[in-house]
């Protein structure tokens, strides 16, 4: 694997994607995301505390809340890196979309395992969030359903009310935090629908387009 991985991809994936949500104007008139704090919530950061495209010196700590043996930055959580990358990113003349922002990572994803562990993974990141201070947390994870064996979501539970994800996230809201969340990938495969905690009343839930904003077969 090439460890410049993220940086290698970072301006192909992220400018465009700034020019499709009109973030550019923002932009222009200075509004880069200085003196907000901001959670990333994900399953890993491959070489977030090395790579030369992310502001360092706007990096507020991380919690490991899984059981996980590998390091955060260890080579399995390259979509923690992407997303952060999207978000503070800097590379020649590309910026990510709030680049003065500080920033706080979460690892709340099992490795090797798809199970509802992870919700409450999550639900602890998000009380933590609240303690430091955080104004926003951004989660590009969702949940359907799970590892055979375990306990599994129907379609019927995606209500808002009913997952302990959705609950936190509701009350999480109340409190004042933003929270971004993923809708899900589940749009081409059996399950089709939306995914908890994105479900939630009161938080940000994003959908994936393509270039042209034409919405995705996988969203």
């Amino acid at each position: 694997e090439n460890e410049d991985w993220p940086e290698m991809i970072l301006p192909s994936v992220t400018k465009k994607q700034l020019e499709v949500i009109n973030l550019l104007p923002l932009h222009e008139a200075g509004y880069r995301g200085l003196d907000i704090r901001i959670g990333i919530a994900d399953g890993g950061f491959y070489h977030a505390d090395s790579m030369a495209s992310l502001p360092h010196e706007q990096y507020l700590g991380y919690a490991d809340l899984t059981d996980c043996e590998h390091d955060i930055f260890a080579q399995e959580g390259k979509h923690g890196s992407l997303c952060l990358s999207a978000i503070v990113g800097r590379k020649k003349d590309y910026e990510g979309a709030a680049t003065e922002a500080s920033y706080f990572l979460f690892r709340t994803e099992e490795h090797y395992t798809e199970s509802p562990k992870e919700i409450d993974n999550w639900v602890a990141a998000i009380e933590m969030a609240d303690s430091l201070g955080l104004h926003i947390v951004s989660t590009s994870l969702g949940y359907t359903t799970f590892d055979e064996g375990e306990e599994q979501f129907s379609y019927a539970d995606m209500d808002g009310r009913t997952s302990r994800g959705a609950k936190a996230a509701c009350i999480a809201a109340r409190k004042g935090l933003l929270l971004v969340v993923a809708m899900g990938n589940e749009g081409n495969k059996e399950w089709h629908y939306i995914s908890t905690p994105a479900d939630a009343d009161s938080v940000l839930s994003v959908g994936a387009v393509d270039e042209d904003k034409i919405i995705a077969p996988f969203s």
